[in-house]
């Protein structure tokens, strides 16, 4: 209904505009075959996304307790069950030869080798497509469609039971508290990472980029990164994990390491000398 005024006033056919369904809400997961049925004859497209997807799970269980470090959220229940229902709700759906089931980004541009050895088990999962960060891994990924008939493939994932939805709802939480240094390293790793992508965003208008992580590996990051370590950190302070003032100095001690990795670039303006008056920060 809301694209249907765009088609008339451009004089164009009914269902001319097409459209994606991004799975990166709890809400749109747990909805996702009402979702395809309000769009039917316009949708050709759905997928998954990690960062964006785990920014929202931690938001909607924010109040429910402490969640789990960013690298434990692959190994939760929840995600198994996102991933997978996703491709069973596209079968379910009919997307089989008509539309696409994408699977998320692979992240590391400077890590082909990495690339061609793990995306093809994404073609496994039932996906017929999948970001990638640049037009080389894009030629190197096609080559993972010659080795994997997805069309069978999808046929035998088609006769697995579906995912559950208790799976799915299933929050991401803690079992037993992390270690002073487990801690420490996990607030210093996702402060990092958000100032790494804003400095570029707000300084530079650069939206979507390669930024070094704290170990200096090039990761390509979006707005999605904000979500996903802002909402861990604000969960951690809210369930006294951590307090504001411990990450308002990680927040602080990260500055002076992103301004050491962007010390090279000639546009770059650091923060770490003027905390208070820098934007970025």
């Amino acid at each position: 209904q809301d694209v249907r005024p765009a088609e008339e006033f451009f004089g164009l056919r009914r269902n001319t505009i097409k459209m994606g369904i991004m799975d990166e809400e709890r809400r749109t997961s747990a909805n996702l075959r009402e979702c395809i049925r309000a769009a039917a004859e316009r949708v050709f497209f759905i997928n998954t996304g990690f960062l964006d997807r785990t920014g929202d799970e931690i938001h909607t269980c924010m109040i429910a307790g402490p969640v789990v470090r960013k690298a434990e959220m692959k190994q939760q229940k929840w995600i198994r069950a996102y991933e997978d229902q996703n491709v069973d709700i596209g079968l379910f759906c009919g997307f089989q030869g008509k539309a696409q089931i994408g699977k998320g980004m692979w992240a590391k541009p400077d890590s082909m080798k990495a690339m061609l050895e793990a995306k093809i088990t994404e073609l496994m999962a039932g996906a017929s497509t999948a970001w990638v960060p640049s037009p080389s891994a894009a030629a190197l990924h096609s080559i993972h469609y010659h080795r994997v008939d997805v069309l069978t493939r999808q046929m035998q994932l088609a006769m697995r039971p579906p995912a559950k939805r208790e799976a799915l709802l299933e929050p991401p939480l803690m079992q037993e508290r992390p270690n002073k240094e487990a801690i420490d390293h996990e607030l210093r790793e996702n402060a990092q990472s958000i100032l790494g992508y804003v400095v570029r965003w707000i300084d530079m208008g650069i939206g979507c980029s390669k930024v070094p992580d704290l170990s200096n590996v090039g990761l390509m990051e979006d707005r999605a990164t904000l979500r996903i370590s802002s909402q861990l950190m604000a969960n951690w302070i809210h369930h006294g994990l951590v307090t504001e003032q411990q990450v308002r100095s990680v927040f602080a001690e990260m500055a002076k390491i992103v301004d050491q990795q962007n010390a090279r670039d000639r546009g770059y303006r650091p923060m770490s000398g003027n905390l208070d008056k820098n934007i970025a920060f």
